[in-house]
Order: structure tokens, then C-alpha cells, then sequence
């Protein structure tokens, strides 16, 4: 901040000292203007940071949200296959063979961390409120999907539990599901319908996700049309 100094001589007049209160007055407003013009640019400096920071998320968002979306296809589709294979034993006294799924590659957790970082410092406050409502959505988005992700992840520790009883060893042990009763056949395709609708689900909303992303990259801001954009079809 500019320093105002005061007149090196006592003033001698009415209008002399006027002169000096206005040269005093001015000098504050200068000093507070150029302030306040180094803390705007400033800010303007932070806020296109945190612009950046967030189309980073969001590309990155919709990345992870991506490859969950392909892997849940995947399982998905090896689920049918295996409900196909049990719902052909009865009508066809077939022998149930082992079951066979595509390995899971690593996903990573879906995360909004340059936003996360910006609302924890204060930082966040910079934006426009429309801003802030659709990456407060996106981040409502994401704990959603993660409760969505823990159910077909229970569903699947059930599926495996039960498959694990007619494997001679784990992981690796071979599987023989001739002694299993007609009973626990059913109780396995119900295990496997229930993997496989949690999975649906959470691909379904990993769908939307895909959508608002999407929309977001493409610049809209607006919360209501990037609900839209969400309840869109996806495409594959």
C-alpha cells in the first residue's frame, strides 16, 4: 500500500489547509484504488486457475466415469451369459461347467478434487452461482454412485461366496457343481439376477453421469439443462 505523507510546512490559511486535507483525501482514495486493483487482478488470476482446476475434473470425471461404465457392461454381459448357462441345466439336464468371467481391470475412484481443494480454502466462493450449483450437483453425483458402486459390489461378494463352496481351493481351485442340489441351483440364479440388476442400476446412473459430464465440457452451465443432458440416452 502507498504511504501518504503529510505537508513538510503547517498550513497558514483556511484554504491552504483544505489543500492539504483534500492532497491527504486523494491520497488515500489512490492508495485504496491501486489496492484494490492489485487484489481484483489477483482474484481474476485465481478464478481462471480454479476455471482450469475444474474442466480438469471434469475431463477426468468423465474419463473414470467412462471406464466404469465399460466394465459394468462387461460384467453385466458375463452375468447373462452365466444366468443362461444355469437356466439350461434343468430343461436340458446339461452338467453346470465352471464359471467364467472376463477379468475387472483397476478403475479409479471418481473424485472432484480441484473443487474439493477450492471449497476447503474459501476459494470457491469466486464463482458464479450457477457454477457452483452444477459441480455441487456433480459432487452429490459422485456419493451416489459410490453407494450404487457398494451395492453391486456386495452383490458380487455374495455371488462369489456362494460359487467358492464348489471350488476345491481359492482362487485358482477347479469348480464342480454337479453335487449341487436343485435348491441351491435356484438360490444361485438368484444370487446372479441380483448382481446383475444392482450392476444395471449403477450403470444406469453411471449413464447420466456421462451426460452431465459431457455437457459440462461443452460448456453449459445452466443446472436444469445439464439435468437434461443427463436424462439423455447415452450413447456407448
Amino acid at each position: 500500500m502507498l504511504d501518504v505523507h503529510p505537508a513538510h510546512h503547517a498550513a497558514s490559511t483556511w484554504r491552504d489547509f483544505f489543500i492539504h486535507i483534500a492532497t491527504i483525501v486523494l491520497g488515500l482514495l489512490i492508495a485504496i484504488g491501486l489496492e484494490q486493483t492489485v487484489e481484483y487482478f489477483h482474484h481474476q488470476h485465481q478464478l481462471r486457475e480454479l476455471r482450469q482446476g475444474l474442466i480438469a475434473d471434469a475431463s477426468l470425471y468423465l474419463h473414470d466415469v467412462d471406464q466404469l461404465r465399460v466394465v459394468n457392461r462387461q460384467q453385466i454381459e458375463d452375468l447373462t451369459t452365466r444366468v443362461q448357462q444355469l437356466e439350461l441345466v434343468p430343461s436340458h439336464h446339461q452338467k453346470l461347467g465352471p464359471p467364467i468371467y472376463r477379468p475387472v481391470p483397476p478403475t479409479n475412484t471418481i473424485r472432484l478434487g480441484n473443487f474439493s481443494a477450492a471449497k476447503a480454502s474459501g476459494l470457491a466462493q469466486l464463482l458464479r452461482e450457477d457454477e457452483i450449483n452444477t459441480v455441487s450437483d456433480a459432487e452429490v453425483g459422485v456419493a451416489k454412485s459410490e453407494v450404487l458402486k457398494e451395492h453391486a459390489q456386495e452383490a458380487m461378494r455374495k455371488r462369489v461366496a456362494f460359487e467358492q463352496r464348489f471350488q476345491a481351493s481359492y482362487p485358482e481351485g477347479a469348480f464342480d457343481f454337479s453335487a449341487a442340489t436343485p435348491p441351491q441351483l435356484d438360490e444361485y440364479l438368484g444370487l446372479l439376477l441380483e448382481e446383475r440388476v444392482r450392476r444395471a442400476e449403477y450403470l444406469d446412473y453411471l449413464n447420466e453421469m456421462h451426460g452431465g459430464a459431457t455437457a459440462y465440457l461443452q460448456g453449459q452451465r445452466d443446472i436444469d439443462k445439464i439435468r437434461q443432458a443427463e436424462e439423455a440416452p447415452a450413447a456407448h
